[in-house]
């Protein structure tokens, strides 16, 4: 849609009048009306850059996020095998597991 210069001319002029005209009659409406508009723009602003910021932190952390594979049950097996050999090897720290086991099956009840 063309808009022709002469209506742009206009449509300022209107404008103005009728700011002079209402900041005549209420001197504080003028003011009112910037500051709206001012709270409107920033509100708009800080919506934009909230939503990219999160896109960009969602899109990083999928990015680092670790991928499931089919060999995750296997390596989390060795891991589970390796940390109870970890325990049982020294007996304090068996102790404590234990303990701790108990503890925790006693609070799901």
């Amino acid at each position: 849609m063309v808009m022709k210069l002469s209506g742009f001319l206009m449509g300022g002029l209107l404008g103005m009048a009728a700011t002079v005209y209402l900041s005549r009659k209420r001197p504080g409406a003028v003011s009112w009306a910037a500051n709206a508009v001012t709270d409107m723009c920033s509100s708009v602003a800080r919506k934009s850059m909230n939503k990219i910021i999160s896109k960009d932190l969602k899109e990083e952390a999928a990015a680092f996020a670790p991928k499931p594979s089919d060999d995750t049950a296997g390596k989390s097996e060795a891991a589970w095998a390796q940390i109870e050999t970890i325990v049982n090897s020294d007996p304090s720290v068996k102790k404590e597991a234990e303990k701790i086991k108990a503890e925790s099956s006693s609070l799901a009840h």
